[in-house]
């Protein structure tokens, strides 16, 4: 019974204890337009697999992420817009709606506070190139 005590402390312990992968800062520069695209006031959330930002658009602005795919969904008045950025390509299994839908936000927090795995499988995941700067338009129907 003390032997299971241990191990289990020690792998309750081991979970608090994750690394999270780096940050990148995304340079973007958002503008919201109606069908004519005459601009428009919006207000848009911004989500990946590690973040989410709530903006009034136009705007640029900073948003710190990892490496992932990226969604935007817009909203003024009875109108409303979405944009969708997919950094990772290779992936063919489904999971770009798992990371683009939000649910990856939640699900890799999840993941990482109740098991080490997580963060070691995203620590050992190959480094890519992300791209720093992006001038998106959201064309709000």
């Amino acid at each position: 019974m003390r032997s299971f005590l241990i191990i289990f402390l020690a792998t309750s312990l081991s979970s608090c204890a994750t690394f999270q992968p780096k940050d990148i800062a995304i340079n973007i520069n958002l503008l919201t337009v109606d069908k004519d695209m005459n601009p428009i006031d919006a207000y848009c959330n911004l989500y990946s697999a590690s973040s989410k930002l709530d903006v009034l658009a136009p705007k640029k602005f900073t948003f710190l992420t990892q490496c992932s795919s990226i969604n935007i969904l817009c909203k003024s008045g009875n109108l409303s817009g979405q944009f969708g950025i997919v950094e990772i390509e290779e992936s063919t299994t489904g999971q770009d709606f798992i990371i683009n839908s939000g649910i990856g936000y939640l699900f890799d927090r999840a993941v990482d506070t109740v098991t080490p795995m997580g963060s070691l499988i995203n620590i050992l995941g190959d480094d890519e190139e992300c791209v720093t700067e992006r001038d998106i338009t959201v064309v709000l129907e």
